[in-house]
């Protein structure tokens, strides 16, 4: 299989991070990257020698040498590099959620239906290794049946130190923990046990109408096993960020983003060795799968209908909860 040759719209720090492991990648070559902001532009030209920055999207996307476009931008302006892809025939790789406005993301399952072309959505459980090995502890009977899943996201500040740059983030529009840190374990939830359902309102609380939500409690329920999601903001305290599984054998959680642990008899035992439960190793499975899924044509990666599910569960929770009152 030859490389793909990629354009990258959207130059903060995922599509940084995005860029660099590409780079690394054998079946992956960078060929241009652009961003609506100059400040982003210029860091990125910093930080990623070698990678030619342009000046437009349309200079970008007119590349006769581009096969893949990497979406990395903020949600609402997804549909607009999306169909600019699809009228360039272009493959397509896109950031979650796919969009905010749940009609214009159901316009794009059909575009690129209709189009043939090919879409994945970069949900990081896809192909991270803890994700897999659960798949495969809930498969073999190990855990049991499956009687609830808790997801628990505390953050000391939202948006998060690094990402303090990306004001869109602390904002009601387009923002929150739900879309950009959520969306992430009802995926997960949603590839392992079925797609959920909300069964009760769910409670929030923003310091303003315009501002992203500090706390959000809901449940939703996979048939009948209920998912509980209790999200929080401020404190002194690190951020937890953990997705258990209850069973009526074992237990199984995912502490960190990508460490699998199982319930022993008293205490968590790790059930990745060496370097599987590092960040680095599921960025480049993804790549991993996205490549062979360019090269095979088989469905390894979720693709637009897939979070379009995902995107209409969190604005449904966000746009049906109730407003806690101080």
């Amino acid at each position: 299989m030859k490389s793909t040759n990629v354009g990258i719209i959207g130059l903060g720090v995922i599509g940084k991070r995005m860029a660099k492991n590409m780079v690394i990648h054998p079946k992956f070559r960078v060929i241009g990257g652009y961003d609506v902001n100059e400040n982003k532009r210029s860091e990125f030209k910093h930080e990623c020698k070698g990678i030619k920055v342009v000046s437009t999207a349309e200079e970008l996307l007119s590349n006769p040498k581009l096969d893949l476009l990497y979406v990395g931008t903020p949600p609402a302006s997804h549909a607009e590099y999306v169909k600019w892809a699809v009228e360039k025939k272009l493959k397509i790789f896109c950031e979650k959620p796919l969009g905010i406005d749940e009609d214009q993301s159901h316009e794009l399952i059909e575009i690129v239906k209709f189009n043939k072309t090919f879409n994945a959505v970069n949900f990081v459980y896809a192909s991270a290794p803890a994700a897999d090995a659960a798949k495969d502890y809930i498969s073999s009977g190990e855990i049991g049946d499956p009687v609830g899943v808790e997801i628990s996201l505390t953050f000391s500040c939202w948006p998060r130190k690094w990402q303090a740059d990306a004001t869109w983030l602390g904002e009601s529009k387009e923002g929150g923990f739900m879309r950009e840190v959520g969306s992430h374990f009802l995926y997960l939830s949603y590839r392992l046990l079925g797609i959920p359902k909300w069964v009760a309102t769910p409670l929030i609380s923003r310091p303003s109408p315009k501002s992203a939500e500090t706390l959000f409690q809901g449940i939703c329920t996979i048939d009948d096993i209920p998912i509980s999601i209790n999200g929080f903001v401020g404190g002194k305290l690190n951020d937890i960020i953990e997705w258990r599984l209850r069973g009526t054998r074992n237990s199984l959680r995912i502490k960190n983003w990508y460490s699998l642990e199982r319930q022993g008899n008293v205490d968590w035992d790790p059930l990745l060795t060496g370097d599987q439960s590092l960040p680095q190793t599921a960025y480049m499975a993804q790549l991993d799968r996205l490549a062979d899924q360019l090269n095979k044509g088989e469905l390894l990666l979720p693709d637009f209908y897939d979070a379009f599910i995902i995107q209409k569960l969190v604005e449904d929770g966000l746009r049906n909860s109730k407003e806690l009152r101080k």
